[in-house]
């Protein structure tokens, strides 16, 4: 029987596979809670996503499971997905999916490090994961049942191998360019050098869009008084109709604009040759500051990448 090839990209906001995406965040019971649908049973506990609960940054991924379990939930994800595709119809019932999932009983996963953190953690990630992930997992999630081994775990440099894998990206043929990922802890600098990343040059810096929405807020509350949360700011950035006053929205946008700014700032200080030689933006946290990014003359020919799940398809489409 074939082994499905699923990757998953877990980011401190959002983890992500190759068609689906969820918030890094979950909360864990000892008992199995009443009105939660999305319910992950696993080895004795159950897990419900949380997006008050997103986990913080923390470079090393195998010091506690958190990342497991969003592995987990985005493995469940994604073969439901494929369960529902494979039905060929919107009206399934819960038996016919069921038998679909029955019959994925082998995975291949890849996963991503940032390249500046691959050589240090790799080796220890993946004895983690297979140590954790090693016989059969078993799991329950929203009224379905779960029951496959992973044959393959397999790492690799997250957002290089997205842009390098890219057929559309012009600056990824090029001899020398920067990818900058702009995550939701992170952003991850990454100098590319004759098509390989330049692993002892690559930083990151904690300027990612959770720190920009907390700048945002603290910025709004200050000047009108008014308590913002994370959906709101997201909304105002993606030009979505809001209730908020206009003065609130260009404030909203000012100080997006003064993040990026800074998150440019930092590369410079960092040595990034902005002038000389062109940038791909990934990442969700590109897609927000898309205006600021595009009329930033600072820039090379800039491109911005609008697939969120680019890290998690690579990685699957490298699995062998």
């Amino acid at each position: 029987m074939y082994a499905i090839k699923i990757g998953v990209d877990v980011g401190n906001y959002d983890t992500k596979t190759q068609n689906c995406t969820i918030a890094s965040g979950f909360k864990k019971y000892d008992k199995r809670p009443e009105i939660a649908t999305k319910v992950l049973e696993y080895n004795g506990s159950y897990y419900v996503p949380d997006i008050s609960e997103r986990m913080p940054y923390v470079a090393d991924k195998t010091q506690n499971d958190q990342c497991l379990i969003l592995t987990l939930f985005g493995i469940v994800e994604e073969l439901l997905y494929l369960a529902k595709e494979a039905t060929n119809s919107e009206f399934y019932s819960h038996d016919t999916i069921q038998e679909e999932l029955n019959n994925y009983k082998h995975i291949k996963l890849g996963l991503g490090l940032p390249p500046g953190h691959f050589n240090a953690l790799s080796k220890k990630t993946i004895e983690y994961y297979n140590e954790k992930l090693s016989g059969k997992v078993v799991i329950s999630y929203r009224k379905y049942d779960f029951e496959f081994e992973i044959d393959t775990i397999r790492l690799f440099p997250q957002d290089f191998v997205a842009v390098y894998k890219n057929k559309e990206s012009k600056i990824a043929r090029k001899k020398r360019y920067y990818i900058v990922g702009i995550g939701g802890g992170t952003v991850d600098v990454v100098p590319v050098i004759d098509g390989q990343p330049d692993a002892n040059n690559c930083f990151s810096l904690e300027m990612g869009t959770r720190v920009m929405y907390r700048k945002i807020c603290a910025d709004v509350q200050r000047s009108f008084g008014s308590m913002l949360d994370e959906s709101l700011v997201e909304d105002v950035l993606r030009e979505e109709e809001t209730v908020l006053s206009d003065k609130v929205i260009t404030m909203v946008n000012d100080s997006a604009s003064k993040h990026y700014n800074d998150i440019i700032n930092g590369c410079i200080q960092q040595g990034v040759k902005l002038s000389l030689y062109p940038v791909v933006f990934f990442g969700g946290g590109s897609l927000l500051l898309r205006s600021s990014i595009e009329s930033d003359n600072r820039l090379i020919q800039p491109e911005i990448l609008p697939d969120i799940n680019a890290n998690a398809k690579a990685y699957a489409s490298c699995l062998r």
